[in-house]
């Protein structure tokens, strides 16, 4: 390099380095963090961040404006705007009127530091999580790694103190989700609580949605699984989530699909099986076998049996490729059906066995014209609950979710000492429905589940048997329609109602989406025709597209008079 050419790139470094420092751009804002407060409502602080157009200030929904307490360590005061409005800090100060607009901020020498916009969310759950930033950093990396110590506030609607305690884990979770920039974790309480009005729990999840630019899909879904009476459906609520001060994006907090009396209320076999092995519990090595008999199957072969393992189960129906790349415990049957055994968490080989007996007898009776294991005798009514799985076809249909045939389907079993039959549910993972994938199943009319003809898609195998269909179409008249109505806002909820209008949906998160997508840019990882660029036209495509799917399906399922 010539020296003249040196010189030039060190002229023109200087040059940006000044602009940065001094030309009143966001970037003036670098260093500069405000602290704001409420504490006549709460001892917790938020921080700014820094965003493209300077530092936001991102306040939870149920802060009151008129109470307000800023700091800062870069000023002792601070000004605002071109009326130079002066904020003193360390006081209680008004900033009604001040929401959603962005101002030139100032010293008490009235020199620049950049910009400062200034939300409020809505008025739902707010979360306050404060851990080791280091380690917070190595779990936004992998999801092998957790923070087991910490500490977590959890406000309802209106302010009040749902939990305020340890944090005993916080960790990253999901598969493809856990690979966009905001991401999901689950997170463990030190005790039990009641988060949002859900049953007291420990375990909580905290959905990212990240690929869904409404932030509803997964809501809509879990919320209409219980208003149509699916067992055990999962309890969510819209939560802004804080992590160490900062605003970190609006999130679904979601109850944790586990074994529990408040959860899924059947026999914990994890628990049993742990009685019947050494202290600490050590399951040691899963061992994958493939033979004539067992085409894949993943468990513990150490791990002691209790006298029951009929129940109960937690399983998954997963992708072929899943399974086949990752070292999951499970098995494939000899017609494709790949199931991932979830709880208990290491499986032994018997309880393996077990399941996979049963499951291919399942199989095998739903597969067959007359509904019966031509090996067993018995009818596929006899392994499986027809009408949970009835219900759950209905909810796959009709927002075409994408992973109907693996990946998020939940199966579960009790014990046959109580029940012997294995259930559809609970719903789960639904960010990729409602035509948000434009390779599959964006249009929102057509068939979907019955057009994927594989031994593995227990939908369309059920869905083959006259019984079944009847059975679709009365739940779909008498009970899924008429809570579809109530989304679409064709009738109003009954007082003990769980789903309202797709737009009050859409209001009662609006605050917090514009701070959420002042965190976070709009995705388009995942969306189909229309479904993105924005929230208002995200929201827009979901009403018009359910709307749409609704009436396809009232064509479809309803039954005629004379049925």
């Amino acid at each position: 390099m010539s020296r003249k050419a040196g010189r030039m790139i060190r002229i023109a470094l200087t040059g940006i380095l000044f602009l940065l420092l001094f030309s009143g751009s966001a970037s003036a804002a670098g260093g500069v963090t405000i602290t704001a407060a409420c504490p006549s409502l709460c001892g917790e602080k938020v921080i700014t961040r820094e965003g493209k157009d300077g530092l936001v200030l991102s306040l939870p929904g149920f802060w009151d404006l008129s109470k307000i307490v800023l700091e800062t360590e870069e000023a002792g005061c601070l000004y605002l705007g071109p009326e130079k409005t002066e904020i003193p800090l360390g006081k209680e100060t008004d900033l009604n009127g001040l929401v959603g607009q962005r101002f030139r901020i100032r010293n008490e020498k009235q020199a620049e530091m950049g910009y400062l916009t200034v939300l409020q969310g809505s008025q739902i759950t707010a979360l306050f999580l404060e851990v080791d930033a280091d380690e917070l950093k190595k779990v936004n990396r992998s999801k092998e790694n957790e923070i087991t110590e910490g500490r977590a506030v959890c406000f309802e609607a209106d302010g009040t103190t749902a939990y305020n305690g340890a944090l005993s884990q916080l960790k990253g979770r999901g598969n493809n989700t856990f690979g966009y920039t905001k991401k999901p974790y689950q997170l463990k309480l030190g005790e039990k609580a009641s988060l949002s009005g859900m049953s007291r729990g420990k375990t909580w999840i905290l959905l990212a949605n990240k690929a869904d630019v409404s932030l509803l899909r997964n809501q809509i879904v879990l919320d209409m699984s219980r208003e149509i009476g699916l067992r055990y459906a999962v309890q969510c609520a819209q939560a802004d989530v804080w992590i160490n001060g900062a605003y970190n994006g609006l999130y679904l907090l979601t109850e944790k699909i586990q074994i529990g009396k408040e959860r899924i209320d059947i026999t914990n076999l994890e628990k049993a099986t742990e009685k019947e092995n050494p202290s600490p519990f050590a399951p040691g090595r899963i061992i994958t076998e493939k033979s004539a008999a067992y085409p894949l199957m993943r468990s513990y072969p150490d791990v002691k049996d209790p006298e029951d393992i009929t129940g109960g189960y937690i399983m998954t129906i997963e992708k072929p490729a899943r399974m086949k790349d990752y070292v999951l415990a499970g098995f494939r049957t000899k017609k494709e059906l790949n199931i991932r055994i979830k709880e208990p968490t290491y499986p032994s080989r018997g309880q393996a066995e077990y399941l996979f007996k049963r499951i291919t007898e399942m199989q095998r009776a739903v597969m067959a014209k007359d509904g019966i294991d031509p090996e067993t005798g018995k009818s596929y009514e006899e392994y499986l609950d027809p009408e949970s799985f009835a219900r759950k076809f209905l909810i796959e249909e009709w927002c075409k979710n994408y992973d109907f045939f693996g990946g998020s389907q939940y199966l579960y079993k009790d014990s046959d000492l109580v029940d012997p039959l294995i259930y559809a549910g609970p719903s789960w993972d639904y960010d990729l429905s409602f035509g948000n994938m434009a390779d599959r199943g964006y249009s929102a009319t057509g068939r979907y589940l019955t057009a994927y003809r594989r031994n593995h898609n227990l939908y369309w195998l059920l869905y083959n048997h006259e019984a079944f269909r009847e059975k679709v179409g009365k739940l779909w008249l008498n009970v899924f329609r008429p809570a579809a109505a109530v989304l679409l806002g064709e009738k109003k909820a009954g007082p003990d109602g769980i789903l309202c209008s797709l737009d009050e949906y859409r209001e009662r998160i609006r605050k917090s989406a514009e701070m959420n997508y002042k965190r976070w840019n709009v995705s388009d990882a995942a969306k189909g025709p229309g479904s993105g660029i924005s929230f208002d036209r995200a929201a827009a495509y979901l009403k018009n597209w359910i709307a749409e799917r609704t009436a396809w399906m009232d064509g479809q399922y309803t039954p005629s008079a004379a049925e």
